[in-house]
């Protein structure tokens, strides 16, 4: 399974577009694809169908195990979408107080690559929308992720974010094996 994350550190750039966008893709070209919605406003589970609020279990549920993932949890986490080729790992407002509820917590930076770990006989792709914030959901896109999506407004104050998103992938790929080669996405732009 090929995993990429959609990230930037800063909000209405469309990484949740640019993740439907390429799920959309992908599905239409024959591959299994899971999305990963790790944004706390969980516009992307909102997208497909669900109410982030109504749901029992979400995203959130993978982080509540000290960072050890129990065998079967990502997929009972699993809903569906209009694309039986697309299924969803939601999210949830609960996502937005993990940083308090695990402070120093370790191993929480690789929950993400651990449970996707789980499903990769069940999909071609995982897909992860991440917030804007550089934190440990941030984080965890990051480590689990092979390539990384940056889109970016084609204009100054993006172009102020991508240098911050670059500034913290430079320093992550200081920890990892091999750097995470990343393609900058321009979005909404106006001919």
């Amino acid at each position: 399974m090929r995993v990429w994350a959609v990230a930037n550190q800063k909000g209405g750039v469309g990484k949740t577009t640019t993740t439907i966008a390429l799920a959309g893709l992908l599905a239409d070209a024959g591959k299994r694809v899971v999305v990963v919605d790790l944004d706390p406003h969980g516009s992307m589970t909102s997208y497909f169908g669900h109410n982030p609020d109504e749901l029992e279990h979400s995203a959130f549920d993978l982080f509540l195990h000290k960072g050890a993932v129990p065998e079967g949890l990502p997929g009972q986490l699993l809903l569906p979408t209009s694309d039986q080729r697309i299924s969803l790992i939601p999210s949830s407002t609960a996502l937005a107080t993990l940083e308090r509820q695990s402070p120093g917590q370790s191993g929480l930076g690789l929950v993400i690559a651990k449970s996707l770990a789980q499903l990769w006989q069940d999909f071609d792709y995982a897909l992860i929308d991440s917030p804007p914030l550089l934190g440990v959901l941030m984080v965890n896109a990051l480590a689990a992720s092979q390539q990384l999506a940056i889109p970016v407004q084609t204009e100054f104050l993006a172009v102020k974010g991508l240098e911050r998103m670059v500034n913290t992938l430079t320093m992550i790929n200081r920890s990892r094996k091999v750097p995470l080669p990343y393609t900058i996405v321009p979005t909404l732009f106006d001919r």
